[in-house]
């Protein structure tokens, strides 16, 4: 078996984990403990995958669906022995009177939480009345009636909790399972994340890795997916600076056969609402998209002046859009059996596609925050799990499809934690401009022989 760079690079970076895993491990709590082993479990069939993939050794089907149903067992387990030693706590379906044990709620060591009846002298009566407290992970869970308009309550509620206690905690307001309105008051070290250094520096290393598969694409071209991965990144960031939210560096996804999947992105701090993260999550692939689309129509306009090199037309029949902006631009020269082509065609074409990846509405990718925002967290498991169920039927004959299913299963299948103020949905024009953006990422990965259902080609 050849050691090739792909190998030496996989080898590195799990160490690297590992070393990091086991240092961070040392700290946490045993409900902590627990959620990393359901996420070590979640994440070990798509590692051990790709390592074997890289080394050049093919892996037996049963070997893989047992190691799946093996490692899905575990997470399970893990899930209920979570469950049994740390239970969530409920609220009942009434508002009657709270019994004496639940008047006081436990908080952070250092900072007293408060009462019910000193909730409600905090909070009066006019935007949200409590009357029923529960601990919870430090802080509680309140249900009451809410009152008036949900982001002027959210406003008041918290300025006058902040008034009390400082910046200690966050407060949530939600809807519990009966789509009431509910308020979750956590410690602000349960809800913010800070960068570590080693984080940083596997994002880093990640990028390089990114770069270097890129390179394999369009020799020397082919870097310049760096440029589409960051300005996708840049996009996130000029929007959560824009509302005050921190994000957390991207942990990047080399792959052979794209370059990368573009960087797995976690928020630090909570959003403040379903429309901030809404314009966060579309901004990454809004951007990544123009920057693609300029280097898509460059490399077709370069290619029509007799630039690049000879390829089969029918190459770019893989891609709905591409193939029509193709005939756009390039004319009757497709009807030619070679056609020149520069490499900025590719580059922009690989960019276009996990600019569409990226928008499948699965999970916490971008287009499945852009669903959540705008439909909630039910409608996203449904679109989850039909594109999962697509993804996986597709990738039977596209290794680079099954490989982006089995990363979303294993890492982004879980839907982001509600913002701050999760009641106010987006706008309408937010509403149509994510079905824009699904319709986008459909005729990206959609073959032009697709379009003759629509009534297009020929």
């Amino acid at each position: 078996m050849a050691y090739g760079w792909e190998l030496v690079a996989l080898t590195g970076g799990l160490l690297v984990l590992l070393v990091a895993a086991g240092w961070r491990f040392r700290g946490l709590t045993v409900d902590q403990r627990l959620a990393w082993g359901q996420w070590l479990l979640l994440g070990l069939p798509w590692g051990l995958w790709l390592g074997l993939v890289a080394g050049g050794i093919r892996v037996n089907l049963t070997i893989i669906v047992l190691l799946l149903l093996g490692t899905q067992l575990g997470y399970v387990t893990l899930g209920w022995w979570r469950r049994r030693l740390f239970p969530a706590p409920t609220l009942s379906a009434g508002t009657a009177a709270v019994s004496p044990a639940s008047e006081v709620t436990p908080a952070s060591e250092g900072t007293p939480f408060l009462s019910l009846p000193e909730l409600r002298e905090l909070w009066g009566w006019e935007y949200f009345f409590p009357t029923e407290l529960r601990p919870y992970r430090g802080g509680a869970i309140v249900a009451g009636n809410l009152r008036g308009n949900p982001a002027q309550a959210h406003r008041v509620l918290t300025a006058k909790l902040r008034e009390r206690l400082g910046d200690a905690y966050r407060l949530f307001l939600v809807r519990d399972g009966q789509q009431r309105p509910m308020l979750v008051i956590l410690p602000t070290g349960e809800v913010e994340t800070e960068m570590v250094p080693w984080l940083r520096g596997l994002s880093l290393g990640l990028l390089g890795v990114a770069l270097v598969t890129s390179w394999q694409i369009a020799p020397p071209w082919g870097l310049l997916m760096g440029l589409v991965l960051l300005a996708h990144e840049a996009g996130h960031g000029w929007q959560a600076r824009r509302y005050g939210v921190r994000l957390l560096w991207p942990l990047w996804v080399p792959t052979a056969e794209l370059g990368s999947f573009g960087g797995v992105t976690r928020f630090a701090t909570a959003v403040p609402h379903r429309t901030a993260l809404w314009d966060i999550a579309a901004a990454g692939p809004g951007v990544g998209a123009i920057v693609s689309l300029i280097l898509l129509l460059v490399g077709l306009g370069i290619s029509a002046q007799g630039g690049g090199m000879w390829v089969e037309p029918e190459w770019l029949q893989a891609s709905l859009l591409v193939e029509g902006l193709a005939r756009l631009v390039l004319g009757a020269g497709l009807t030619e059996p070679l056609v020149r082509l520069h490499p900025l065609v590719t580059v922009g074409w690989v960019g276009l596609v996990v600019t569409a990846l990226n928008l499948l509405p699965v999970g916490c990718l971008d287009g499945g925050r852009m669903i959540q925002a705008v439909y909630g967290d039910r409608m996203l498991r449904a679109t989850g799990l039909v594109s999962l169920v697509v993804v996986g039927w597709l990738g039977l004959n596209q290794p680079v499809l099954l490989s982006w299913g089995i990363l979303i299963l294993f890492i982004q299948r879980r839907p982001e934690r509600p913002t701050l103020e999760d009641m106010t949905e987006p706008d309408d024009l937010r509403v149509w401009l994510t079905w824009g953006l699904l319709l986008f990422a459909l005729v990206v990965l959609l073959p032009w022989q697709a379009g003759f259902a629509l009534g297009w080609g020929g």
